[in-house]
């Protein structure tokens, strides 16, 4: 025992071949989700494995269960593959094999040279690690009273017999320095007793919604709080709402779309601020990327593509491999029956929202997303630019203080290069209806028209450029700025910011006065005197005062002529004093003074 004591003992290094299991199996090619699924289930084995160009994949059963469910068991089974599974040698040291598992890895794959030995899973003993405590960061970073509210939302659950946890957007947010626009609480336990206990402590206006066991807090604190009861959600079809259960929060976090959001924070007194992380969401916001966390996330929930790319442009993170091939196979499938057009809608508004708006809808559209709409989408380069010329037109929108319809806006530029049919199925499967729906349509057949004769015809005074651009919708004159370029969108600025809102400084009651009797006359004289003004014949309200006098002295002398009716040649006539010469601001293609077009910025 002596010597025993004295010795030293040996360092065993167990290797990757003695904590791999071969229970695997390689997935011939071109094998269906049904054949896949029957092949596990014949040879008894818990994952298949697919090659690819040398490198390896790793199909889950659980995978290929969901997709039958899904109704997709006729696609290849490679579709729902995990790739870029690393692959070690029986040698290799467990360091390395739990290295690749931290990373995110679904699993590790051993070979001796081509052929497939085994595999080592992950397991809760094998990357649980204990809670990282952020109390002393919390303290510090937040606002006295956000770190007041956290504390009141654990004592409360504790107080009615729960277990709260600040859960997605506000732990990844916290995580990045952000500040967040509301507090997502996931409840072990009856989320509604909690919200309601919350609502009457803090005074807010509580919005409960049954059905998902969900509640909404507005008022009362320093942001909105949405609470939900930890649950898991099943999927009976693409794009459906989900059926959701009671769950514990592991599972709720495991249903979850991406890594970054699956991330909770202890609020109960005991543990309070310590971080659950059992996704590895930390790791991928401190390598800037976007982890899905089931290849048929997007499938079950299309919606989720919307929200990846707005996380994209909003943080500045990337989509990692597997979340743009789940993306592309979600685009694929592209018929979503029960998914409705008002979700869609809304999705897409949101991302209209962001900052960098403009940046998310073209990588909305090199990513394939908007085939969701229409198989027979594709996003062109001339669909690219325009979404590019779209930011340019927003922004000088915004400084003129213009209202044109955002979304209109943008559906023009992702639509105008499609066929007129592809592009009303696009509009239609949007929900849109009625008289949106026909001002789109109509501006997506006359937008181009318009761009072009703006474009080439001669050059006319500012009044008859009003008349023509006048006749069409807000929605028509930006598809055609959108669609034009140089003199064509120098009009149409010159238009909305000064051309369309000019008026005569008489109104109905000066004619009145002046003798003018009651009837469609007024308006017409009101029209030849706004077209006055716009060509610079009349500055003041003296000047249109005379005008006004003289078409009623013409008129009197010439009682067949209807006044207001006056032909062009009558209106200018000598008499209006109509000017040879347009001011020099209104020269050089119409942009009027303080109209600078986004182009020339």
């Amino acid at each position: 025992m002596s010597a025993l004591r004295r010795g030293k003992y040996p360092q065993v290094e167990p290797g990757a071949i003695s904590l791999m299991h071969r229970a695997v199996a390689m997935c011939p090619s071109g094998l269906t989700v049904r054949e896949a699924l029957a092949l596990v289930r014949r040879r008894h084995v818990r994952l298949l494995a697919v090659r690819d160009r040398g490198m390896f994949g790793l199909i889950l059963p659980r995978d290929l269960i969901r997709a039958q469910a899904l109704g997709l068991e006729t696609r290849r089974a490679g579709d729902v593959a995990w790739r870029g599974i690393p692959a070690v040698t029986p040698g290799a040291t467990e360091v390395t094999v739990r290295r690749h598992l931290l990373e995110g890895a679904r699993a590790v794959l051993v070979r001796e040279g081509r052929k497939l030995a085994g595999a080592i899973e992950p397991s809760a003993a094998a990357l649980s690690r204990p809670a990282l405590s952020l109390l002393p960061r919390l303290e510090r970073q937040l606002p006295r009273e956000m770190l007041g509210l956290l504390h009141q939302i654990g004592l409360a659950a504790e107080s009615v017999g729960v277990r709260a946890y600040a859960v997605g957007g506000f732990v990844r947010d916290f995580l990045l320095g952000r500040e967040a626009a509301e507090l997502d609480i996931a409840v072990e336990g009856d989320g509604l007793a909690l919200a309601r206990r919350l609502a009457s402590e803090l005074g807010s206006r509580l919005v409960v919604h049954a059905t998902f066991q969900t509640a909404s807090l507005e008022g009362g604190g320093p942001v909105r709080i949405d609470v939900a009861t930890a649950r898991e959600e099943r999927y009976r079809e693409p794009g459906a709402l989900p059926e959701v259960r009671p769950a514990s929060l592991s599972q709720d976090l495991l249903r979850r779309d991406f890594s970054i959001n699956a991330m909770a924070l202890v609020l109960s007194p005991a543990g309070f601020g310590d971080l659950l992380d059992p996704l590895r969401g930390s790791a991928d916001l401190a390598r800037r990327r976007i982890r899905i966390l089931h290849q048929l996330s997007f499938v079950e929930d299309p919606t989720r593509i919307f929200r990846a790319v707005r996380y994209q442009t909003r943080l500045g993170l990337t989509l990692d491999h597997n979340t743009r091939r789940a993306l592309r196979l979600a685009a694929d499938i592209g018929d979503y029956p029960a998914l409705s057009g008002q979700r869609l809608t809304a999705e897409l508004e949101l991302v209209l929202t962001e900052s960098a708006a403009t940046q998310a809808l073209l990588s909305l559209g090199r990513l394939g997303a908007f085939r969701i709409l229409d198989q027979s989408y594709r996003f062109s380069p001339s669909a690219a630019k325009r979404v590019g010329d779209l930011g340019s037109l927003l922004r000088w929108l915004r400084e003129h203080s213009i209202p044109l319809d955002v979304l209109a806006l943008s559906l023009l530029a992702l639509l105008a290069h499609l066929s007129r049919e592809v592009a009303e199925r696009c509009l239609k499967r949007l929900a849109l209806a009625g008289e949106p729906l026909s001002r789109l349509t109509a501006a997506l057949r006359e937008a181009a028209v318009l761009a072009r004769k703006l474009a080439t015809q001669p050059q006319a005074p500012p009044s008859s450029r009003a008349s023509l651009l006048r006749a069409h919708s807000l929605e028509t004159l930006g598809g055609a700025w959108l669609a034009g370029a140089g003199r064509a969108r120098r009009e149409i600025e010159w238009f909305l910011a000064e051309g369309r809102a000019t008026r005569p400084l008489l109104g109905g009651d000066d004619l009145l006065a002046l003798g003018v009797a009651p009837g469609p006359r007024i308006g017409q004289l009101l029209d030849r005197l706004r077209d006055r003004r716009l060509d610079g014949v009349t500055a003041t309200r003296d000047q249109e005062l005379t005008l006004v006098r003289k078409w009623l002295l013409r008129a009197q002398a010439s009682p067949a002529q209807p006044m207001g009716k006056a032909s062009e040649g009558a209106w200018a006539a000598p008499s209006d004093n109509r000017p040879t010469a347009l001011p020099a601001q209104r020269l050089g293609g119409g942009v009027g003074r303080g109209a600078k077009p986004p182009s020339e910025k």
